[in-house]
């Protein structure tokens, strides 16, 4: 500082404390208090000692506003000169923080500096907000020639572009930072048990921005909504309030709007109203402005300027152009809702939400707003409204296979409808059932993910007793369809089929061709279960001739939650099978599944996989293709939450697996499987199941624990009536018998499987029955007889020779005597 900058004591470091430093820095250079020349040290360049030259220097400038001071140009060059001289012993580095707060005359301190930096070792680090370097400098005051509200550009600016173009970008966007990586972190920096939802909560309410992050969590801890445990580490507390801005994010905040004028913070307001994403149009509708102008004023001055917003994206509807932008943070968003009062408030949600409406229309691409205008509506006390759209919102989540969501906005509608006040006249009552009607086979629609929970059941329940009040046939018919679905999937099959043919009857009545082409479906797949192919295809086949995906796929997932053409393809083509058309139930099976993923509706898909996948490639004995789609199933079941769908794929995985030599593996996978469903009431195929892990159990040489799950599955079709699987059943029990020796009740059983093929004309299981048969007269010595029997099952079929089962008899046909 002597030698280079004798001119910035009292600017760069106080006098007291330099002399306060110098003192002992000459005592420790002098321990005998006897100046030593030649010390390092120890003497200023003339040769007196440091503490005697600064003191004679401070005698010469002293101190006070009074005393004139150099010129600026010969400052910048004394603070270069000290900082090259500091440099040169040490690597520095020189941290300026809130430049955008600096004076002109420390920013051109900091472009003289900046210029000397080539060949130091000397680093400048400087800090600034970029929105408030944007926003300028107020020009001139009025006493000096100035111009009222008149901003000049803001002296950093320029310097940052000379920078620029000296060394390069040298800028560090800290916007850009992972700030979700700060929150975790932040948090860490104590002991916490604070979990994932804390931290992603934290995270959206802060977006990451530092201060806020850490002002936010400090208020949190001093309300007490976070404690300390027995252990001190930070808990959540019983209750979080996330709604409470702490006074230092609030004063910022407060700061930043309040810098703007009063049309631009009124803009603001409105915007608040509509959320943290909203619609240029809106606001300039709400606010009776010209939007052009709107615009202007949001992308000129809010956004470039100011920095409070910025323009997301714009699309166009019935021919207008929607201009959407987003608030830059949350918390400038709730900062200017939380100013508004409470006539504010439902007088703005009522002007936005009617906003919205008149620029959407009836455009379809309104549905995704639906929970937004459902919201304003019931925040400005317009109930109807809000229900209308709580419904329209439900009913596209079903569509999109989004239920849990779906469930939420439907819930809500319903408590909605209760809250209203009852006139007491008949007409408002039965307006009010019908109603509800809708929003139960709404409701219906959305839980069926849940099927066959209470819930579900409960939904299904009370919209049947209201279609039967109000008389409404269709929707009557729609109601009994479901609950036909309910009982099948706990395979309670007769009590499906009744209800299902009451569907049919009130379909045909209502002329209703959707309706009707629902109840074949549902028979088909419920006669299929039965054992009864040649039923179940006879209804499949109706729907699948009248099916066109581009006409019948969105009705038929509006009318019922997923689509019954996709649905008859996939139960038909297992149909075909059993019928003895192996080549046409592959086809149909491929169909299906590539007309599915086309669509793309995951509750189809799903249902398509599970039968035109699954269930067909077990009957097809396809070990890689079954273990395939038992992924692919467990994969969309998981994404939707559909926990009976998962079981199933869990099942037929670990059926997979015991073929492909996992067996153990296999069977846990099956046995887990089967425990879900069986706690969900989902029973339904359980029959095919057991029969998949007897023969497991056989493999690991356990056939008599393979007999026992047999003698439980046939017990279960006895209860049930599930019976497309029986013959499978029959056949396995006499192959593990055969294992055990014993050749009599294996001969039984495997006659048993012929007759029950036969009663269902079940051509293909008959075929595999047979060969299990012959294959056991070929030991027995019934060589010729065995031919006969095999030739006359085999010579009826047409196509599928190089199935797996034909193939299979075709072969031991080759080795029987002739």
């Amino acid at each position: 500082m002597v030698d280079h900058g004798p001119d910035l004591i009292d600017t760069f470091v106080p006098r007291g404390a330099l002399l306060e430093r110098a003192e002992l820095y000459e005592r420790a250079a002098r321990p005998d208090t006897t100046a030593q020349p030649g010390r390092a040290g120890g003497r200023a360049s003339g040769g007196a000692s440091w503490l005697t030259y600064l003191e004679e220097l401070l005698e010469r400038s002293p101190s006070g506003p009074s005393v004139s001071g150099p010129q600026q140009l010969a400052i910048f060059e004394q603070y270069t000169r000290v900082l090259r001289a500091l440099a040169r012993q040490v690597p520095l580095v020189l941290v300026v923080d809130d430049l955008q707060w600096a004076d002109a005359g420390s920013i051109n301190l900091l472009f003289h500096v900046g210029r000397q930096l080539a060949g130091t070792r000397m680093l400048v680090v400087g800090a600034y907000r970029p929105e408030e370097v944007a926003l300028g400098r107020p020009a001139l005051p009025l006493e000096a020639g100035g111009v009222a509200g008149r901003r000049e550009r803001h002296p950093l600016q320029p310097v940052i572009n000379e920078f620029r173009r000296i060394f390069g970008d040298t800028t560090v966007d800290l916007g850009q930072a992972e700030r979700r990586d700060f929150v975790g972190a932040f948090l860490d920096s104590e002991p916490n048990r604070l979990g994932p939802s804390f931290r992603e909560m934290l995270y959206r309410q802060t977006d990451g921005h530092p201060l806020f992050t850490i002002e936010l969590l400090r208020g949190l801890q001093e309300r007490g909504d976070l404690t300390r445990d027995a252990e001190g580490f930070w808990v959540e507390g019983l209750t979080l309030d996330w709604e409470t801005l702490p006074a230092r994010v609030e004063a910022v905040v407060a700061e930043r709007i309040g810098r703007l004028a009063e049309p631009l913070q009124a803009a603001l307001r409105v915007a608040s109203v509509e959320g943290e994403t909203f619609t240029g149009e809106v606001v300039a509708r709400v606010q009776g402005t010209d939007e052009r102008e709107m615009l202007e004023s949001l992308s000129g001055e809010l956004d470039r300027r100011h920095r409070l917003i910025h323009a997301q994206s714009i699309r166009r509807v019935d021919g207008q152009l929607l201009s959407c932008y987003r608030f830059r943070h949350i918390l400038f968003q709730k900062y200017l809702y939380g100013s508004l009062d409470e006539v504010e408030r439902v007088h703005l949600h009522d002007q936005v939400g009617t906003a919205l409406e008149r620029l959407y229309g009836a455009e379809e691409q309104f549905v995704p707003s639906a929970v937004q205008l459902a919201l304003h509506f019931q925040k400005a006390g317009v109930t109807e409204k809000a229900i209308h759209y709580l419904q329209q919102a439900g009913d596209q989540a079903v569509q999109l296979s989004a239920y849990p969501e779906a469930v939420a906005h439907l819930s809500r509608a319903l408590a909605l409808l209760k809250s209203l006040p009852d006139s007491g006249g008949e007409g408002d009552r039965l307006e009010r059932l019908e109603k509800e009607v809708a929003l139960q086979l709404s409701l219906g629609k959305a839980r069926m993910a849940k099927i066959p929970a209470p819930e579900w059941e409960g939904t299904i329940t009370r919209a049947r007793e209201l279609c039967q009040q109000t008389g409404k046939m269709s929707q009557l018919c729609w109601a009994l369809g479901h609950m036909s679905i309910l009982h099948y999937v706990r395979a309670e099959y007769e009590k499906a089929r009744e209800l299902a043919r009451e569907a049919l009857s009130l379909a045909i009545q209502a002329d209703d061709p959707l309706l009707v082409m629902s109840g074949h479906w549902y028979l088909g797949f419920i006669c299929f279960g039965l054992g009864e192919p040649v039923a179940a295809h006879a209804h499949l086949e109706r729907v699948v001739s009248f099916y066109d995906p581009q006409e019948h796929h969105q009705p038929f997932v509006f009318m019922r939650g997923s689509d019954a053409g996709l649905g008859a393809l996939a139960y038909d083509a297992s149909c075909l099978w059993c019928l003895g058309y192996p080549d046409q139930a592959l086809n149909r099976s491929r169909e299906a599944l590539a007309l599915a993923r086309a669509l793309d509706h995951p509750f189809s898909l799903a249902d398509v996989v599970c039968f035109a996948g699954c269930v067909f490639n077990q009957m097809l004995r396809d070990a890689p293709a079954l273990k395939e789609d038992a992924e692919e199933l467990m994969r969309l079941s998981k994404g939707m939450g559909i926990s009976s769908f998962l079981a199933t794929g869990a099942c037929y995985l670990g059926e997979a697996l015991t073929k492909l030599g996992q067996v153990e593996e296999g069977m846990d996978e099956i046995r887990k499987g089967v425990v879900t469903k069986e706690s969900v009431s989902a029973r339904c195929y359980l029959s095919g199941i057991f029969g998949a892990l007897a023969e497991a159990q056989a493999m690991t040489g356990q056939p008599k624990e393979g007999l026992a799950t047999l003698e439980k599955a046939l017990s279960f079709v006895e209860e049930t009536d599930e019976r497309y699987y029986e013959v499978e059943l029959h056949r396995l029990r006499g192959e593990l018998l055969l294992d055990q020796g014993h050749m009599a009740e294996a001969e039984a059983s495997f006659l048993e499987a012929i007759e029950v093929a036969r009663r269902q004309q079940a051509k293909s299981w008959e075929l595999r029955a047979t060969v299990s048969l012959c294959r056991l007269w070929k030991q027995q010595g019934k060589g010729e007889e065995a031919r006969q029997r095999l030739a006359a099952i085999y010579g009826w079929f047409t196509e599928g020779f190089e199935t797996p089962d034909l193939v299979e008899a075709r072969t031991l046909l080759k080795a029987l005597p002739s």
